[in-house]
């Protein structure tokens, strides 16, 4: 049973990339507007808080410091969303889907699956996965769709772990994650769901079939050990 909570929790990572990808696609596409995904991830980001708060007791009396993050990462942000467009005007756009795709592979090897005490592979996830979110963004048609997806990006990989190590019902929120993902993949391509369910499959049942079966071949070897004998 762990492994198959371990197999869920690597797909709920999974999941959160193929959601933030989508959303790209549809702001890419004109699906959507951005207004309509700043105002979804706010009230998202809310409800989140609000969850992590009944989680986590002593966190409230860091509201006011958790505001004022907030609004300094919107006005940044705000600003700096228009330099976007400048960054990678000299790179093509198959070059940045390349960029992107190694770097969320980067942040789904590299993310942390149990204690999120900080660590050189903790950081090397986050920071793959917001410039990746950078490179989908300055691919945008204007500042304030580049602006909604990094909103996106931020609490999809920076905010979200930290509620998500909270939660305990791991298979239940990677089972509601999973339909949602597939229910918008099928609006994008239907070869590209057909993969991700063989996907979630493999991760979610395979490996942790594999993982089981393959302890039976663990052996630990117990002393007692010879003394070291120093010979002149």
């Amino acid at each position: 049973m762990e492994a198959i909570i371990f197999g869920a929790t690597i797909c709920i990572q999974l999941n959160i990339i193929v959601l933030f990808v989508i959303i790209f696609i549809w702001l890419n596409e004109e699906w959507t507007t951005p207004n309509i995904i700043f105002l979804s991830s706010v009230i998202l980001t809310i409800f989140g808080y609000l969850v992590y708060c009944a989680k986590e007791p002593n966190t409230m009396h860091k509201l006011t410091k958790d505001i004022r993050t907030v609004l300094i990462f919107l006005t940044f942000g705000y600003i700096l969303s228009p330099v976007l467009k400048t960054l990678t005007e000299t790179i093509s756009t198959d070059t940045i889907y390349v960029m992107t795709i190694l770097m969320f592979l980067t942040h789904l090897i590299f993310s942390k699956y149990g204690s999120l005490q900080i660590s050189l592979s903790d950081s090397l996830s986050i920071t793959s996965s917001i410039f990746g979110s950078l490179m989908l963004a300055s691919r945008l048609a204007s500042p304030s769709h580049a602006f909604s997806l990094l909103t996106v990006a931020v609490q999809c990989f920076v905010l979200l772990p930290f509620l998500m190590y909270k939660l305990s019902n791991k298979i239940f929120i990677s089972s509601f994650l999973t339909f949602s993902s597939l229910y918008f993949l099928l609006f994008v391509s239907q070869t590209i769901s057909y993969v991700f369910i063989v996907s979630i499959v493999f991760l979610h049942f395979i490996c942790p079939c594999w993982y089981v079966q393959c302890q039976r071949y663990k052996d630990n070897i117990y002393g007692p050990w010879d003394e070291a004998v120093i010979t002149s």
